[in-house]
């Protein structure tokens, strides 16, 4: 169990520096100059920042992985929490951003909720393999709800359209994490050759994929914030049914201990709301013309500015979590 808390919070701090390095690549090249898009695409590919990114991005999927080899899906999931506060380090290290004390407080109530939650529940790894009658109902029942959920999210407010698109991309996640458990077992047991003639492995790439294009969806339909804390809250939930479903992790169920375990994960949740709220603004160009050794060209000072997000959006609503990828956006 050790070893999946220490994998789950790599791929958590890996996604978080994939994140921030994209990031100020992304910036820098919207900064530069006002180039056709697919030219801004290759200059992206170009640059160290972006490809170091993408490199951390991929590391994300392998520490997940090697979690989900090691332990069970309700301790790897919730792990991948600590995402948004490795990249609030990471702004401090960097940008030299200036945390407000909420925003760290509620960092606190994150780590609180989970460490709690680890304890109270004690999550231990199945010992069931789920047959395909299992799996059918597993990825019917959660196939109908997001059907469900994107039909709901068809009208309302950007708030509660984000909200419901984030949690219905929640459940995917959650779905593609089973998979690459599943998939990591035939791995171990059978090889390279086990994996590409296992069905989890096609099943793993679907699900991201869909995954990928929800997530994409829920940030062009409202704020960033509500999008990010429905996926982050949900993504834990949904994983934790689906490990006590599919392969018989077992979490205490005496009163006490489930009380506790409800409760950490409640304080969990409030501290993802918050902090997707109190999150700081992203990095602009101006920003990162200020950055310790960034030197701008003439080419730079000539460019038109980046234009500034249309009024009623805030940047912070677009800062709290940029990849959920955690491993998913592989």
């Amino acid at each position: 169990m050790a070893a999946a808390i220490f994998f789950a919070i790599l791929s958590a701090l890996s996604s978080a520096c994939g994140a921030v390095l994209q990031r100020l690549a992304v910036v820098d090249a919207r900064s530069t100059t006002t180039r056709p898009l697919w030219r801004s695409a290759v200059s992206l590919v170009r640059q160290p920042a972006w490809l170091l990114g993408a490199l951390f991005l991929l590391g994300t999927f392998g520490f997940q992985a090697l979690a989900l080899y090691f332990g069970p899906l309700a301790v790897v999931q919730p792990v991948l929490v600590l995402e948004l506060i490795f990249v609030l380090g990471l702004r401090v290290f960097f940008l030299h951003d200036d945390i407000a004390s909420r925003t760290w407080s509620a960092a606190l109530m994150i780590c609180l909720g989970l460490a709690v939650f680890l304890v109270a529940a004690s999550p231990g790894e199945g010992s069931g393999v789920p047959d395909a009658g299992q799996w059918l109902v597993a990825v019917g029942t959660r196939g109908l709800a997001v059907g469900v959920l994107l039909l709901l999210a068809r009208r309302g407010s950007p708030g509660r359209r984000a909200t419901l698109f984030g949690a219905a991309t929640a459940i995917v996640w959650s779905v593609d994490a089973a998979f690459v458990k599943q998939s990591v077992d035939a791995l171990a047991h059978g090889g390279l050759l086990g994996l590409l003639t296992s069905w989890a492995c096609y099943a793993m790439i679907a699900t991201g994929v869909l995954g990928t294009v929800l997530l994409q969806g829920s940030y062009a339909v409202g704020p960033l914030a509500a999008s990010s804390a429905a996926m982050l809250i949900v993504d834990p939930l949904a994983s934790i049914a689906l490990g006590a479903e599919l392969f018989s992790e077992q979490l205490r169920t005496s009163p006490g201990y489930a009380l506790g375990a409800a409760a950490s994960l409640a304080v969990l949740a409030a501290g993802v709301i918050m902090l997707s709220i109190w999150a700081p603004p992203t990095l602009t160009a101006e920003q990162l013309a200020h950055l310790p050794g960034k030197t701008r060209s003439a080419e730079d000072e000539d460019a038109t500015p980046a234009p500034r997000p249309r009024a009623g959006v805030h940047d912070h609503e677009r800062s709290a979590s940029s990849t959920y990828t955690h491993a998913n956006a592989s």
